[in-house]
């Protein structure tokens, strides 16, 4: 008996090692999972995009700029001149976080009563929202209690009033739902699952079949093969992100701020890139078994480093970089800037430029690798 469950398992051993595809994946996999885990993913949300409306230019109000940028969780990307800039520059996600100094900062200070500093932050990721927020309430709360320290040795120890005072108010999602904050992102996560993975299986299958060799001995072009192959599910992944919509409208009450027909044109965008993803798995995949690990493996880093589920600023660098290479992160700065902050084609057109030179590389990739032919 013993020998023949060895026999067997030597067996399943040896189809594995002739299987190198899902070899390779067998030890990619804890690895990938770890460098991700262990590297790239981190709740500590610093060097947040932001902006100064500074209107009283004192040295006041820069030393007041300097020291939230010195904590680090703050990079001062440039200088607004009204709430309408602030909005253009949230919209279009060039920012997160923007520090209003009304004028008459510095005359409130010298005068002994309290100076306010207004916080807005985008509530579309509640995760850098809290980030964001309790550190310039800390760093506010311990510059305010230097001022009054100093304030009550040169009263002669009375107790004069809070110096400064920091309101943070949140803009798109005030309430800091997480609904409002993870749909619109579920909506990409769910056309990737089903764009990527069914098409790199649709070669695959055929190729299983034998029907490949039928569409090879037809009159069909290499492009009317592919495109035949891929309008389907477009409109699958059209369906799919409307259920999407309606759903999320109304059992979760989620806005829709923007336009929907600019969100629509801009998915098609991502979903081509996803389909062009999925044939490009499907020229490497000799099974739809392959075909479907490949997608799988393909999906976690998606989730992970695109900013659905962790804040793509708490990320290293380097993991940044390799995240401008996943459809998924640009579209999800294109759906959440819609449907949320009210994005027009401007604000989200650096995204589509990502997806459009995605697509573009994918699709030569596939076509040097697809030839119409039995491989």
């Amino acid at each position: 008996m013993i020998q023949r469950l060895f026999a067997i398992a030597q067996k399943e051993l040896l189809q594995l090692r002739r299987d190198r595809l899902t070899m390779a994946m067998m030890v990619m996999f804890p690895v990938v999972q770890l460098l991700l885990f262990g590297y790239a993913i981190n709740t500590d949300v610093r060097h947040i995009p932001s902006a100064v409306f500074d209107t009283d230019r004192t040295a006041q109000s820069r030393s007041l700029v300097n020291a939230m940028a010195a904590t680090g969780f703050y990079d001062i990307v440039g200088e607004v001149r009204s709430y309408d800039e602030i909005s253009r520059a949230l919209r279009a996600g060039r920012v997160r976080v923007a520090f209003v100094i009304q004028q008459g900062y510095a005359s409130d200070l010298v005068a002994g009563r309290t100076a306010h500093v207004q916080l807005v932050v985008d509530g579309s990721d509640p995760q850098t929202v809290a980030s964001a927020t309790n550190t310039a309430v800390s760093l506010a709360s311990v510059r305010g209690s230097e001022m009054t320290l100093a304030r009550i040795r040169a009263a002669g120890g009375t107790a004069p009033a809070m110096p400064l005072s920091l309101e943070p108010t949140t803009w798109y999602n005030p309430e800091l739902k997480t609904a409002t904050f993870i749909v619109p992102g579920l909506i990409g996560v769910i056309l990737t699952m089903t764009m990527v993975m069914l098409t790199a299986m649709a070669i695959a299958r055929e190729r299983e079949r034998g029907t490949l060799e039928q569409l090879i001995v037809s009159p069909l072009r290499r492009g009317e093969l592919v495109l035949g192959k891929i309008l389907p599910y477009i409109v699958i992944g059209y369906v799919q992100m409307t259920l999407v919509l309606i759903f999320g409208r109304f059992a979760f009450h989620v806005p829709i701020v923007g336009s929907l027909p600019l969100l629509y044109a801009m998915t098609f965008m991502f979903i081509a890139a996803n389909l062009g993803l999925g044939l490009f798995f499907s020229t490497i995949a000799r099974t739809q078994q392959q075909a479907m690990q490949m997608s799988f493996f393909f999906i976690l880093p998606n989730i992970l480093l695109s900013g659905f589920m962790f804040p793509w600023e708490a990320m290293p660098k380097p993991a940044q970089w390799i995240s401008h290479a996943l459809p998924l992160t640009h579209f999800l700065r294109i759906v959440r800037g819609i449907t949320l902050k009210g994005s027009v084609f401007s604000d989200v057109s650096g995204s589509l430029v990502w997806l459009i030179g995605i697509f573009t590389v994918l699709i030569v990739i596939t076509s040097l690798r697809f030839s119409k032919k039995l491989g």
